[in-house]
């Protein structure tokens, strides 16, 4: 199963606006969308539509398939067939507390931003 990688998303955004030497203001017109709409997706705080991911790859130069990543479970889901009950249930809790640590690291992030 393929996830989008909304880090490696916001981070080339915000790097290629720059280095191309536009402000949010600029992009935003260029895409149609609200300034703050772009600073939201910019935060990682929204999501772009597939059109608007479409624009913004043809903008940037990106391939809208780039930022599909194969989901870091899926060689797990071969071998749960292959384990023993006890060992897919640790198996499942551990990745389990590792979305619940990645969400946190999010969390820590925004509000590490917000405070500046």
């Amino acid at each position: 199963m393929k996830k989008f990688n909304v880090r490696m998303f916001c981070s080339d955004l915000v790097e290629i606006r720059k280095k191309n030497g536009m402000s949010q203001n600029d992009l935003s017109n260029e895409l149609c969308i609200n300034r703050s709409t772009l600073s939201l997706i910019e935060n990682g705080k929204q999501m772009p539509d597939l059109d608007l991911l479409n624009k913004i790859c043809s903008i940037t130069g990106k391939n809208p398939g780039d930022y599909f990543v194969d989901d870091y479970n899926d060689g797990l889901i071969y071998l749960m067939g292959t384990l023993n009950k006890e060992d897919k249930v640790k198996i499942e809790e551990l990745i389990e507390r590792i979305k619940v640590i990645e969400k946190y690291e999010i969390l820590a992030k925004r509000c590490l931003d917000g405070s500046k």
